[in-house]
């Protein structure tokens, strides 16, 4: 009689054990669960793209416990890691992404003819961004499944690329609990605190109003690509270039920095240079990869929005477009090439914060590397100066700043400035 009482004496036990555990553990938050809107129907002409989270918390802090097996036992406190800084905030976009999709949100990324082209149509128009502020999970686990509750509050943000700043804005709070152990209480909490963000009218009102009518940039296709490589017979854009200006780039260095540009995406930052008085500028194709748009910030302190009208990622060139007319342009070298040993001048934003630094060195060579035809020097360059001029002495662009093999190395790459016109399709008259 002994024997056979004692199983259900210790699952007596166990089970008074685990309602002392359950009833220690902290209750979930009271949260108000909002319906998202959704964008079904509602014939958006716009796209978006979810970005990584950010998380704002600091290693070390405070997120909660979990306990583990059936009976709910030996519960660990749970704390914020590094690897949890660096890798949550992917899985979260992810769940984003796919719930954008669900609700008929349209998604950027569509648009490309091949794997290799470059579509600036496919970037998106609006960019969906979070940061999570607080997070706390009291878990039970057994096998990858999880009962309990999981708490996040999120500020999440609507970026226009066209405008180039956030139209909405709201911190939104999520829960995800359950009495049974299921695998996906993280995801049902991240999805509960978009639900929140979406629920406001304001966000769909935002897209429907986005104006649409801007003409859709030029993909850069195989006939593009190879245009860096044989003549085009004729350009597909004519543009009307300017003079140079007499008594050389040192004379003249502070109109020649007026017409260098820092840029700014959702990737980063680079430089960038006038080449008309009608608003066109050169950069770097990984300058402005993925964008639509990019903020420009002038030598001045101005800035503006400019609109990317022509990729080539192979040539690692774009040609972008503002509003701006009145402002002073770059000429462009034509005719014979610059002498090996001849002094040059590059101007950037290095590190993305010293705007249109300009720095001296010699033209190292005129070579062909991996295939493909670069100017090399030892003016310095560094992060940030990807997309600025580099000049020959009377001023005039004879390169686009590429990179460096080692920053301070004196082995600096440089595109030459035919070359970028021609993937480009491009034309600069004088």
């Amino acid at each position: 009689m002994t024997m056979n009482l004692r199983p259900a004496l210790l699952l007596g036990l166990a089970l008074s054990a685990n309602a002392a555990l359950a009833a220690d553990a902290p209750p979930p938050p009271s949260v108000a669960q909002r319906q998202a809107i959704s964008a079904q129907g509602a014939e958006l002409k716009v796209t978006l793209a979810v970005d990584k989270l950010k998380i704002s918390m600091l290693q070390g802090d405070d997120m909660g416990g979990n306990s583990f097996g059936w009976f709910c036992i030996n519960r660990q406190p749970l704390t914020v890691t590094e690897n949890y800084i660096k890798n949550y905030g992917a899985f979260m976009g992810s769940v984003a992404t796919q719930e954008l999709k669900r609700l008929g949100y349209p998604l950027a990324g569509k648009g490309q003819s091949n794997a290799f082209d470059v579509d600036v149509a496919a970037a998106p128009d609006f960019r969906i961004g979070g940061i999570l502020t607080e997070a706390k999970h009291e878990l039970c686990w057994l096998n990858n499944s999880a009962e309990g509750w999981i708490y996040y509050k999120i500020d999440w943000a609507l970026f226009s690329e066209k405008q180039q700043k956030v139209v909405y804005q709201a911190s939104a709070e999520g829960l995800a609990a359950s009495k049974d152990k299921v695998p996906d209480l993280p995801k049902r909490a991240v999805i509960s605190s978009l639900s929140n963000f979406l629920a406001a009218p304001a966000i769909l009102e935002a897209l429907k109003a986005s104006d649409t009518a801007a003409p859709a940039a030029a993909p850069a296709s195989a006939a593009s690509s190879a245009a860096a490589e044989a003549p085009l017979p004729a350009a597909a854009l004519t543009l009307k270039g300017v003079p140079a200006t007499g008594g050389g780039a040192l004379k003249n260095q502070a109109q020649l920095r007026n017409a260098v540009v820092t840029l700014e995406t959702a990737s980063g930052s680079g430089s960038g240079f006038f080449i008309d008085k009608a608003g066109h500028l050169l950069t770097n194709a990984h300058v402005v990869k993925g964008s639509k748009y990019a903020r420009i910030k002038l030598q001045n302190g101005d800035k503006a929005v400019a609109e990317v009208v022509k990729v080539n990622e192979q040539a690692d060139v774009a040609l972008l477009k503002t509003a701006l007319t009145d402002g002073d342009a770059l000429a462009i070298r034509g005719g014979t090439a610059l002498d090996v040993g001849s002094d040059v001048y590059a101007i950037g934003s290095p590190l993305g914060v010293l705007n249109n630094s300009m720095t001296r060195g010699v033209l190292s060579a005129d070579r062909m590397l991996q295939g493909r035809h670069v100017l090399q020097s030892d003016a310095a360059v560094t992060f940030g100066s990807s997309g600025g001029p580099l000049l020959d002495g009377d001023g005039r662009v004879i390169a686009i700043t590429q990179g460096g093999v080692e920053a301070g190395k004196g082995f600096n790459f440089f595109i030459p400035i035919e070359e970028a016109l021609k993937a480009l399709q491009l034309a600069v008259t004088p």
